[in-house]
């Protein structure tokens, strides 16, 4: 175990090493116990120590990707190949032949297939072997040399791995190099790894790089071709080190290259490249070697360890750093950028005495450790290795120790051979090597205790032999016997005890056996035991069968049940003993006897006779079996409900009269027949049942809660004998304070409600029941007193008015209905009134109804001074006084407001209404201040409004304004002060005064005049067209400048803005054509709105006419004409129409129509034959001052003239016409499509069609929306 940190310094590492004896050995090949000490390292605690036949590192369980098989190492053949599977049954290692210069390699599939792989002489890479998890898994090359074969592997016996790395590598072990250690030194069985040399460590950093290359190579394929990974129906990780899921087995290919489906070569370590790809140039190449040389010198320059503190069973175990430096403080190795504490150690021990191998029994970064848990006087030899990152150096000189010599183990075996009457002769199993502890045996020592027991040994011999005699015992005497071993370090312990008895002579005559319990159909014997008896033999007579005796028990037990007797018989025993010595004489006889047997169940009783009330009797018949003598008695027992029969007789009479019963209760009767063999089994149970009587009284009822002014809760419980048969109902009597007793209440239930009460009066009640027999009498009297009433309903409220913003409240005290008055609550509520000129001079009572909270109460007018005005609404009531005085104070009220107040009595039974309610008007007051004051300035005046304050009861009569010292007044709630100076700072005050006096000022008010305001520019018109016209004016040079354009159209009779902001010109649209519009301009600052300037005057032009539609052509074949139609334009002026046409080919317009018709009608001869003719229109405006105003053209309609075809004579004959011309477009379904939806948007307003535009454009942008989200999705 692990000693406390006070036994060894802070730098040590305390370790447990437990070499395994040859009795466990087979159990757990290979395995020792290590436990590192908690303050200077962790080692996972699920983890657990696997050593092989190279190395012992611990390995955690997920470590192994695969658990239940381990990657082998194959490049060293020919081999026998251990194979570990899942199945039951595993595979059988089969050793092969292989020609010269190759290799065979045994692998199971994931089918539990074995497959034979045969490979070339130059050792392969190891697959990857795939892990569970996402994270790359480190790759290790196979090691340097070339044994003869693999060492034997135990299926399901896990393999050592290196302590840092997530998969199994069995290898073999590899020969110790030369520099190992010294020619002193003794060489064991280094793990392989320890041993690797330079080039080793070289190829095995190039085949790492590569990896790692390739593993960021094949991320980056795998980001780039997505859809690689998901062929055949399911995702391949081709490239990664992950799990294929799919069902492909595994392939084993003799070169060890795949054909990936890119057509590049995928290796056998599980990446892919292209064929003669290069991992890295050859400078990184020379700059690594040179690296990884260096690593290896500074590892390989260690010191031997020093053991320190050997003892018996531990010894301590220093070591140091890799020797960087010269004598002279110089770094040997300057390229390597290492400290002391980038540094771990694995230290390993081997036991030299056996045929053991080294064991790894530390890892870590400390520089000592304590092994604990050696064998004495053993030669051990301690090695360790430095290890920095990923690289290992090669193994220390190994230092030999040998453990101090103790105390052997005890003798084993101890047993006894022979023995006599006074003797015993003993042997017993030497103590050699290993289990002397390192010193030889020189005695042993026997002790036994006298025969006396206890602790107390003597020493019955002392020699170097291994057995002895030990004589002089008592005979037939048992004895303990020990043994223990002694060497030069002193006495083992004592072996196991052993007790022996010598030998005796045969037992004498035994006392004859005594009865210890009899029955009906067994006897129970016993007899004495002696020490000196083993054994015994019972005989038993049976004088009805005249056989003599016979043995019935042979054994070892001194007592003996004999069964299957017959009842109330007698029979003879005796009893002899017996030991090794021989056997006694015969006891002598006894005679025993059985009992009689127990009699069977008499008949189930039944009724004789009546059942009563309070009695019945009953009878029975003798039972059928007796048990062989007469019965001479009956037990009758019953069963009253309480869960348990109860005897009541007991005699020879076989019926009994049952008095002093309980009237309607069920009883269950039950017989047991006695004899002298014992009582029966009780009978059958018979259950009668007397008759029921009246209920039993009452208990007095009881109240639940308080009893109530009208009303009293009673409730009591059923009686405590209901006669026999069930309750049905009960009634309850009330007398009343008149001696008048009359029915309350009838029914099942055990509680009612008693109402209609007076308050304070007392009252008897009484609770009686009924069952199917009658009435129960009456309970014992509960005498009620019902609770007091809540008071009266008070009077008004008195009000008496002591300021304009306090009053004073009284009433008088209600009648209180039984019960003190504890406390009064008054409410008050606000009354809103018209005004003054609307009040009513009357202080009579107000009988109008007005608006309360939840009661409704009559409405009291107390007089005032001041005519109470008719109130129009009330707000809700809020209590302003809760308490026993009969008056109370309110302040912080309103002048001149109507309050409405009531007052509510309150004792222990309740609340009363409220009283009527009482109005009061305030007395007036001065006014309020004035609150809300807005002021607006210009630049040589101040506007001021304001919101007018309360007036509290007295109209307002004028309102002051003070600024500075002058005061101004006024009678409205708005001034304005003017002749004051521009970019001026003023203070304002507001006072508001009544008739009462004048009112508070209002806060102060500072505001400045503004500055003058600039002047407006010259307006005038750049372009016009007849629907816009652009404006442009004079900039000014003052900053921060607006302008603000006016327009008044001749349809409207208001300006409206139609520009706002700091450019000098603006473009005005949606304008009529041919209309005359009106301009100003003024120009705004921070000062304001300067003045307008004059009215400027321009006009829009006139519009052109629009785009002509619906341009058709129509061939009349008997006329022989073509005719062009379109759809008339819409214009205020006279229209005319201008026709061209042109060959398609040449595209030079000539025009064939001007005039006012919407067609035009023109010789097909005129035309050539199979040429392609295009056609176009437009639409003139003629104005009234002879100017004219061409529209745009119309789309172009193409169309050909063409020969008829000459048809059969038949025909001819038949459908003969002189001449016609078949004229047909060149894309006729085209211009037609079209044609019509000219015509039909040119019968609708311009705004329809562009609601048109804008439902299409919708439609489109929907669908290229969901275009784009079922990409996006898929």
């Amino acid at each position: 175990m692990v000693s406390s940190a006070g036994e060894i310094s802070p730098a040590h590492h305390e370790l447990i090493y437990s070499p395994l004896t040859q009795s466990n050995a087979s159990n757990s090949p290979n395995m020792m116990s290590c436990e590192y000490h908690p303050a200077y390292g962790h080692i996972p605690p699920d983890c657990t120590y696997y050593p092989g036949p190279e190395s012992y590192q611990y390995c955690s369980p997920e470590s192994y990707p695969h658990p239940q098989m381990c990657a082998v190492n194959t490049e060293y053949g020919p081999m026998t190949v251990p194979l570990v599977s899942t199945n039951s049954n595993p595979p059988i290692p089969l050793p092969m032949q292989v020609p010269q210069g190759h290799v065979v390699q045994q692998i199971v599939d994931e089918n539990g297939t074995l497959r034979h792989v045969i490979v070339s002489h130059q050792p392969p890479l190891m697959p990857i072997p795939f892990g569970p998890g996402s994270q790359s898994q480190p790759f290790y090359p196979p090691g340097p040399g070339f044994p003869g074969h693999f060492p034997g592997m135990q299926a399901g016996v896990p393999c050592g791995v290196p302590s840092t790395q997530g998969f199994c590598v069995l290898g073999p072990p590899t020969p110790p190099g030369p520099n190992s250690l010294n020619a002193g030194a003794y060489v064991g069985h280094l793990p392989a790894h320890a041993h690797k040399d330079e080039r080793a460590q070289r190829q095995y950093v190039k085949l790492r790089r590569k990896f790692e290359l390739k593993q960021q190579r094949d991320r980056e394929m795998t980001s780039l071709t997505p859809s690689f990974y998901h062929q055949n129906g399911g995702s391949r990780k081709a490239e990664s080190g992950g799990y294929n899921n799919n069902n492909s087995q595994r392939r084993n290919v003799p070169n060890g290259t795949l054909k990936s489906p890119n057509g590049g070569i995928v290796e056998e370590d599980g990446s892919v490249g292209s064929t003669g790809s290069v991992t890295s140039t050859g400078t990184q190449d020379e700059e690594e070697e040179s690296r990884i040389q260096a690593q290896t010198e500074m590892l390989s320059t260690l010191i031997p360890p020093v053991v320190s503190e050997v003892a018996s069973q531990s010894a301590l175990i220093q070591w140091s750093h890799p020797d960087r430096f010269t004598e002279s403080g110089e770094n040997r190795f300057p390229e390597l950028d290492v400290s002391d504490t980038d540094f771990q150690y694995d230290v390993y021990i081997m036991d030299k005495t056996r045929d053991s191998r080294f064991k790894s029994i530390f890892t870590g970064s400390a520089l000592s450790c304590r092994v604990k848990d050696l064998k004495p006087g053993t030669i051990y030899a301690i090695s360790y290795c430095a290890l920095l990152n990923d690289m290992k150096g090669s193994m220390s000189v190994a230092t030999n120790f040998t453990t101090l010599p103790d105390v052997p183990d005890p003798p084993s075996s101890l047993r006894a051979v022979s023995r006599s009457r006074s003797s015993i002769q003993f042997k017993w199993n030497p103590v050699a090597n290993p289990n002397d502890n390192g010193a030889k045996v020189t005695s042993y020592v026997l002790e036994y205790d006298e025969g006396k027991g206890g602790s107390n040994y003597v020493e019955a011999y002392r020699g170097k032999n291994k057995q002895c005699t030990v004589s002089k015992l008592q005979p037939a005497y048992s004895y303990q016997f020990r043994v223990a071993a002694v060497n030069q370090c002193g006495q083992s312990r004592y072996s196991s005890t052993v007790q022996v008895m010598t030998a005796g002579s045969p037992p004498s005559q035994p006392a004859p056996p005594t009865l210890t319990e009899a029955g009906g159909t067994y006897l129970t014997l016993e007899w004495k035991c002696r020490p000196t008896d083993d054994e015994y033999t019972l005989q038993m007579e049976d004088p009805s069968t005249g056989h003599g005796f016979l043995c019935v028990y042979n054994g070892n037990a001194p007592h003996y049940t004999c069964i299957a007797l017959r009842r109330n018989t007698q029979y003879k025993f005796r009893v002899k003993a017996q030991n090794e010595e021989g056997h006694s004489k015969w006891s002598e006889e006894v005679t025993l006897k059985t009992l009689p047997g127990q009699p069977g169940p008499p008949h189930k009783p039944c009724l004789k006779g009546r059942v009563h009330s309070n009695s019945f009797k009953v009878r029975w018949d003798p039972p059928s079996e007796d048990g062989g003598v007469p019965i001479s008695a009956y037990a009758l027992e019953i069963d009253q409900g309480n869960g348990g029969f109860e005897e009541i007789y007991r005699g020879s009479e076989a019926e009994f009269n049952i008095d002093k019963l309980s009237p309607g209760q069920s009883y269950a009767l039950r017989v047991i027949a006695v004899g002298p063999g014992g009582e029966s089994v009780p009978s059958e149970s018979c259950v009668i049942t007397t008759e029921p009587v009246c209920p039993g009284k009452c208990n007095i009822p009881r109240i639940v809660g308080k009893p109530k002014s009208n009303s009293v809760h009673l409730r009591w419980n059923p009686p405590d004998w209901d006669g026999g048969s069930p309750v049905n109902q009960y009634e309850v009597g009330c007398t009343t304070p008149d001696n008048l007793t009359q029915e309350a209440y009838r029914g099942k239930e055990t509680d009612c409600f008693v109402n209609r009460l007076l308050p304070g009066r007392a009252y008897l009640f009484q609770i009686r029941a009924f069952n199917r027999i009658g009435a129960g009498p009456w309970s014992d009297p509960l005498e009620v007193v019902s609770g007091a009433g809540a008071p009266d309903v008070p009077a008004p409220v008195q009000v008496h008015t002591k300021t304009a913003h306090m009053v004073i409240l009284s009433w008088a005290e209600p009648l209180n209905n039984g019960s003190a008055v504890t406390e009064y609550r008054v409410q008050m509520a606000t009354v809103a009134v018209e005004s003054p000129e609307e009040e009513s001079s009357s202080s009579a009572v107000d009988n109008s109804p007005v608006e309360q909270s939840a009661e409704s109460t009559p409405i009291v007018h107390t007089p005032t001074v001041a005519p109470t005005p008719a109130p129009t609404a009330t707000s809700s009531f809020c209590q302003v006084f809760l308490g026993p005085a009969l008056s109370c104070e309110v302040k912080s009220l309103q002048p001149a407001t109507v309050y409405l107040f009531r007052v509510q009595a309150t004792n222990s039974a309740g609340s009363s209404d409220w009283s009527p309610v009482t109005t009061h008007q305030m007395p007036a007051s001065s006014p309020n201040a004035v609150s809300s004051v807005e002021a607006t300035a210009s630049s040589d005046s101040i506007s001021l409004c304001w919101v007018p304050p309360s007036s509290n009861g007295a109209c307002i009569l004028q309102y002051n304004v003070s600024i500075g010292e002058a005061i101004f007044v006024t009678t409205t709630n708005s001034y304005v002060v003017d002749n004051l100076m521009a970019d001026t700072h003023y203070k304002i005050r507001v006072q508001a005064v009544n008739g009462v006096g004048p009112g508070p000022y209002s806060s102060v008010i500072k505001i400045s005049t503004k500055p003058l305001p600039p002047q407006p520019p010259k307006l005038e018109c750049v372009s016009t067209a007849h629907f816009w016209m652009k404006l442009k004016w004079n900039e000014t040079s003052s900053k921060n400048i607006e302008y603000l354009i006016q327009m008044i159209s001749p349809y409207q009779d208001e300006f409206q803005v139609v520009y706002r902001g700091s450019n000098p010109y603006c473009k005005v649209t949606r304008l009529a054509e041919d209309t005359q519009y009106k301009f100003r301009v003024c120009a705004l600052n921070g000062a304001g709105q300067g003045p307008f300037s004059d009215m400027y005057h321009f006009s829009t032009l006139k519009a052109p006419p629009p785009q002509v539609k619906g341009l058709k052509v129509e061939v009349m074949l008997e006329a022989e004409l073509c005719r062009l139609e379109w759809s008339p334009v819409a214009c205020a002026d006279t229209t005319a129409y201008q026709l061209q046409l042109a060959k398609l080919r040449d595209q030079e317009f000539k025009t064939i129509f001007r005039g006012e018709e919407r067609k035009y009608e023109m010789d097909a001869k005129e035309l050539e034959e199979g040429v392609e003719y295009t056609a176009r229109v437009c639409a003139i405006r003629q104005c009234d001052d002879s100017s004219q105003l061409v529209g745009p053209y119309s789309n172009a309609v193409s169309f050909t003239v063409q020969q008829p075809q000459m048809l059969d004579s038949n025909s001819s004959k038949r459908n003969s016409t002189p001449f016609s011309k078949n004229i047909s477009s060149a894309s006729p379904l085209r211009s037609n499509f079209l044609n019509v939806i000219e015509e039909k948007l040119g019968n609708i307003s311009f705004e329809s069609r562009v609601g048109i535009v804008a439902v299409f454009a919708l439609i489109i942008l929907a669908f290229v929306i969901s275009l784009i989200t079922h990409h996006v999705v898929s």
